[in-house]
């Protein structure tokens, strides 16, 4: 018997975290955290050793949780395609960093964060591999540079655990590989299943005007956006159109984007963010930032929900000034600094609350599948079940998936754990 627990992103965007237990061996399918919390929250615990996690893609609320498992020399492999290992040691360094300055306590140390990062195995999209009982094929999910979907097969039945995926290609990242084999079980996100994007050619056409307008009445253009994955796309989207204006990155993006054209092997156009880097300058210290902001420029910087990071430092000294502007280039957590800056014009953080008079937008650069999307490839797979997870409509997507004809299924806390077939070796 198989048996599923789902234990985070439950009705929530994430928290990430799977158990499958096969009888034969307990495999994690991420362990995230949720940053919008304070303090960070994580996923529901694991009563066992896993013999394997499986990492779906380096962003916290995915990979977040995975050095508890490393606590009181407990060890297991974490399986990734390669440049998930260095972006996954940068986020975690970091997270330990922002918690110890926050007074905030995490459930593992820096020890833990080494154990986790010493045990990580690379594989290959498309190449199977062999656990105990389960042989597992990653896909590629082109939501970030080594995303993927991990396919399960046990005998003659099977689960795809989709982790963030994207069906359409984006200028940093080719669209996510579909030609998936047997799908008996599905374990989808359902981040946007309520709604589509925007066409990414009218939001890079706003991005690239608010920049020269900011620019050209002499202000700054602040762009915040996550440091693995968006801040590279919206690199490449203002490169397309022609930078002639100073461009600077700041925050973890700087070694996030190092890292990620040292595999540039898994981007669309291995190229084209090396060549758009050359318009390009690193923030390196609070003197750099000081000057910068004397004259009008771009800044692409994080954090991407003003969370935290080199962001906060630059609002601190531009809120006031009409002539320079913001730009969230993606989704907004409910009770995020940015999400309560859209609603209410204020910047509230920590000791802070600034009355920000600077322009404000929210674009749409996600790296998340669409509602359309969503269904297109439910529909393709025509899976036996389907469990949807990481999502604020869950529960809406399973009841449309219902009418569909599907077994749909929203796992929440009081529901989470689920028996499937006796799979057949």
């Amino acid at each position: 018997m198989i048996q599923l627990s789902f234990n985070g992103a439950l009705s929530t965007v994430g928290s990430s975290a799977v158990l499958v237990d096969t009888g034969v061996e307990k495999i994690v399918l991420d362990y995230g955290t949720r940053l919008e919390d304070k303090p960070p929250t994580f996923p529901i615990p694991v009563k066992c050793k896993p013999d394997a996690v499986l990492l779906s893609h380096a962003h916290l609320d995915h990979l977040g949780g995975v050095p508890i498992f490393f606590t009181k020399d407990n060890s297991c492999p974490v399986y990734a395609i390669d440049v998930t290992k260095p972006l996954s040691e940068l986020l975690l360094s970091d997270s330990l960093k922002i918690s110890r300055e926050e007074g905030v306590k995490l459930p593992f140390d820096r020890k833990e964060i080494s154990k986790t990062i010493e045990n990580f195995s690379p594989v290959e999209y498309r190449k199977p591999f062999k656990l105990k009982k389960t042989v597992v094929t990653y896909f590629d999910a082109g939501h970030i540079p080594g995303s993927a979907m991990v396919h399960l097969k046990f005998g003659n039945k099977s689960i795809l655990y989709t982790g963030d995926y994207n069906s359409l290609e984006t200028r940093l990242m080719k669209k996510a590989d579909l030609d998936i084999p047997q799908v008996d079980c599905l374990i989808t996100e359902s981040t946007y299943a309520y709604r589509d994007h925007p066409e990414r050619e009218s939001q890079e056409k706003q991005l690239v005007e608010i920049i020269n307008d900011t620019v050209a009445n002499d202000g700054v253009c602040l762009v915040s956006g996550f440091a693995i994955g968006r801040l590279q796309e919206v690199l490449l989207a203002i490169a397309k159109q022609g930078i002639d204006y100073p461009v600077y990155m700041d925050g973890m993006a700087r070694k996030a984007t190092t890292i990620i054209n040292q595999y540039n092997r898994l981007l669309k156009k291995p190229k084209e963010l090396d060549d758009a880097l050359k318009n390009v300058k690193y923030v390196n210290s609070e003197l750099d930032r000081k000057k910068i902001i004397k004259q009008p420029c771009a800044v692409l910087t994080t954090s991407g929900m003003l969370t935290g990071g080199a962001v906060v430092w630059y609002l601190k000294r531009l809120y006031e000034d009409r002539n320079s502007s913001l730009i969230l280039s993606g989704y907004q957590l409910a009770n995020t600094p940015g999400k309560i800056l859209l609603e209410t014009g204020r910047y509230i953080a920590k000791e802070l609350d600034l009355e920000v008079r600077m322009f404000i937008k929210r674009l749409d650069f996600s790296a998340h599948v669409g509602r359309k999307g969503l269904f297109d490839f439910v529909k393709k797979l025509n899976p036996e079940k389907v469990f949807c997870i990481h999502g604020d409509h869950t529960e809406e997507f399973a009841d449309e998936l219902r009418k569909e004809g599907f077994d749909a299924i929203a796992p929440v806390a009081n529901n989470r754990i689920f028996n499937l077939w006796q799979s057949k070796s």
